[in-house]
C-alpha cells in the first residue's frame, strides 16, 4: 500500500510539473525503484575554470567547489584586489561587463567556463540588462569559441524562452537578454550547458534532493544558491550534459501538519 501511494504521489507531481511547464515527462524522468548510481565523471584537476562573476552568491560556492577539487581558478571581479584579499588561490581579473574593452582575453588559455554574472539592477540601476546579461558575457562566448573551450555552463534562469522580446527594462529585460544569451551560446559551435534556476535562497546547499526536468519549466518551488553551484560544477565535467538546458529545484518535504494553518490564509467568499 505505501509503495503504491509513493507511485502515486510521485506520478502526480510529474504530471503537475509537465503541465505547469508545457513538456512532457516520460519514463526517461521517471526513476523506477532505486536511482541508478551516479556517473564517474572524468577529473578536471590542472585544468583552469573562467568564473564570471566569481564573487556572487553563485560564483563563489562555484569557486571554492572548483578549488576543493585542484582546478585552477580564473575569476572576475569588480574590484580584484579585494576579491585576491578574501580569496588568494583565485586567479583574479579585473573586469566590468559595462565595458567592453575589459573582458578581451578572458576565454584564452582557459578549458572551460561558467557564466553566472546578472545584471542587479535593483542595486545598481547602471546595469543595464542588455550589455550586462547578452552582449558582455556574448563577447566572452565568441572568444571561446575561437580560444577551443571545452564548456560552457551559463546560469540562466527559469522562465526565459516566455520572456517578452521588446522589454526595455527591470526584470522583463534581464529574462528578455538572458534568453539572447542562451540563444547565442547555442549557435556558437562551443558545447554548453544552460541551468535554469528557480527561485533561489540562501539556505545551506545539499539539505534537500535536487531535480532536473528538461525544458524551462515554471515549477513552485525554490533551489539554494549552493545546489545550483553543484549543479554547474557536476555540468562541467559531465558529458551527459552537454547541449542541454533544463530547470533545476530543490524537492523539500514540508511537515505532514502544514496544512492545519493553512486556515487562516484561505480568502472568505
Amino acid at each position: 500500500m505505501i509503495k503504491r501511494r509513493t507511485a502515486l504521489t510521485s506520478a502526480f507531481a510529474l504530471s503537475f510539473m509537465a503541465h505547469c511547464g508545457n513538456v512532457t515527462i516520460n519514463k526517461a524522468f521517471a526513476q523506477e525503484g532505486r536511482a541508478a548510481p551516479p556517473p564517474v565523471l572524468p577529473s578536471m584537476k590542472g585544468e583552469t575554470v573562467l568564473v564570471t562573476g566569481a564573487t556572487g552568491r553563485v560564483g563563489k560556492q562555484v569557486v571554492e567547489m572548483l578549488l576543493a577539487q585542484g582546478v585552477k581558478v580564473r575569476g572576475t571581479a569588480r574590484d580584484a584586489a579585494k576579491a585576491k584579499a578574501e580569496q588568494p588561490n583565485v586567479e583574479w581579473i579585473q573586469a566590468e561587463f559595462k565595458q567592453l574593452e575589459s573582458l578581451k582575453g578572458l576565454a584564452n588559455g582557459v578549458d572551460r567556463i561558467v557564466l553566472t554574472t546578472g545584471a542587479n539592477t535593483f542595486r545598481d540601476p547602471t546595469n543595464s540588462p542588455e550589455m550586462v546579461e547578452f552582449r558582455a558575457p556574448a563577447a566572452i562566448v565568441d572568444e571561446a569559441k575561437a580560444a577551443g573551450v571545452k564548456q560552457i555552463v551559463l546560469v540562466s534562469s527559469v522562465s526565459v524562452t516566455t520572456s517578452d522580446p521588446t522589454a526595455a527594462q527591470g526584470i522583463g529585460a534581464v529574462m528578455r537578454w538572458k534568453n539572447e544569451l542562451e540563444k547565442r551560446i547555442r549557435k556558437s559551435g562551443s558545447p554548453y550547458t544552460v541551468v535554469r534556476p528557480v527561485g533561489l535562497w540562501d539556505k545551506p546547499r545539499g539539505e534537500n534532493p535536487i531535480a532536473l526536468i528538461p525544458g524551462d519549466v515554471q515549477v513552485p518551488s525554490m533551489v539554494t544558491r549552493g545546489d545550483v553551484a553543484l549543479v554547474v560544477v557536476d555540468a562541467l565535467a559531465n558529458p551527459d550534459a552537454r547541449g542541454k538546458s533544463f530547470t533545476v529545484f530543490n524537492v523539500t518535504h514540508p511537515d505532514l501538519t502544514g496544512w492545519k494553518s493553512a486556515f487562516a490564509k484561505l480568502p472568505r467568499d
